[in-house]
């Protein structure tokens, strides 16, 4: 009902009779009723100022929003229920809608979008709440399946320009070892040591971008079975004659009886070897120590890795995973973003606990090939 069939109303309520005022008040609860009954069906919260900035109306869903029962949220103020965003009188003054973003981390991090706007001819304000966490945590997702798209393509097109040359220099150095055997006894005993080593770092440079060509592409897993601890053992045994000249102690604590995983072992074994190896980097002494435990529950099985080290500061927490962000002197700011990668590949998750000065605890967990299915009691 709108307010020119009101005031037409009220102008002759005196000559109304009983049965009409009834009639009348009964159309007027209905309309009402039926209006609390369209915004209480809402998801997005909705909430009424008058001009004065005063809560008159406010739905289900906004009750739900902000954890507060309806007669305790229409006695907010406007700027506590904006969460400071926005003053009542920026809003009142501009006569405009305005809308802002929200992010709280209590009771539950959430995001929310903020729409304020003048409603009835601005004798009234509206404030709609709509709850965009989802939304945001999927727009970030593919944000970042872009970017890691983008860094593939990047990636192969730059190990092919390597892998050109690197193909022609192994190609020349087979050459030179089949004229060198024409050459003196002499010569050969001088030059076939230095032949050797060049032919044997080509293979491993060429080894090195087939697996890092092959860790890149999407959809390439090569599952069997893998044992976690004698994996872990293998990545210590390689990163030994780094980690022994710093005199970093390693403490090493795997669990009997770890299930087997179906998992990639040799993108696996990237994972691990990026992760541990940030780990030793970040102990700046002699006196510091990393730690690799394994353990397991019904459903997965979980490896740690922590350290002595420096820590991670908030700002590097938030930015982590973007590429090319780096805290490394020679870093390139792509490990723990391929390392992430790899584990959602598998089914997994990788955690990250860190404060500055005391070091940094990571947890990797990854679903067991016997995984038990829990059932909720009949």
């Amino acid at each position: 009902m709108n307010k020119d069939t009101l005031d037409k109303i009220v102008s002759r309520l005196d000559r109304l009779g009983t049965e009409e005022l009834r009639q009348l008040f009964l159309r007027l609860a209905s309309d009402k009723g039926l209006l609390q009954d369209v915004f209480d069906a809402l998801r997005d919260g909705l909430i009424l100022f008058d001009a004065s900035g005063v809560a008159r109306f406010a739905n289900k869903a906004a009750e739900r929003i902000y954890n507060r029962p309806l007669r305790e949220l229409i006695r907010e103020p406007f700027e506590r229920l904006t969460g400071g965003t926005c003053r009542w009188e920026d809003l009142h003054r501009s006569g405009v809608a305005i809308t802002r973003d929200l992010s709280v981390n209590y009771p539950e991090p959430r995001h929310y979008n903020l729409l304020m706007s003048p409603v009835a001819h601005g004798e009234e304000y509206l404030l709609l709440i709509h709850d965009d966490t989802e939304g945001l945590a999927s727009r970030e997702e593919n944000e970042e399946a872009e970017q890691f798209n983008l860094i593939t393509f990047m990636a192969s097109a730059v190990a092919h320009e390597i892998g050109n040359p690197l193909n022609s220099l192994g190609l020349n150095l087979q050459l030179m070892k089949r004229k060198l055997a024409h050459q003196s006894d002499s010569a050969q005993e001088t030059l076939s040591p230095l032949l050797e080593s060049a032919l044997r770092e080509t293979r491993r440079l060429d080894t090195l971008l087939r697996q890092f060509l092959q860790s890149m592409r999407p959809g390439s897993l090569r599952r069997e079975p893998v044992q976690l601890n004698n994996l872990l053992a293998r990545v210590l045994e390689v990163l030994e004659p780094e980690i022994a000249p710093r005199g970093i102690s390693v403490h090493e604590s795997y669990s009997e009886n770890l299930p087997e995983l179906q998992a990639d072992p040799g993108r696996l074994f990237q994972v691990f070897y990026n992760l541990i190896r940030n780990a030793y980097q970040s102990v700046p002494g002699p006196d510091g120590s990393i730690q690799v435990l394994t353990d397991y529950n019904d459903t997965d099985v979980r490896v740690i890795v922590s350290d002595t080290g420096s820590g991670i500061s908030h700002e590097v927490m938030g930015s982590m995973y973007e590429p090319f962000h780096t805290t490394k002197k020679k870093g390139n700011g792509l490990g723990l973003l391929i390392v992430r990668h790899i584990i959602k590949e598998h089914g997994g998750t990788l955690g990250i606990a860190s404060k500055p000065g005391q070091g940094t605890l990571i947890t990797v967990t990854l679903p067991r090939a016997d995984r038990v299915v829990r059932l909720l009691p009949q």
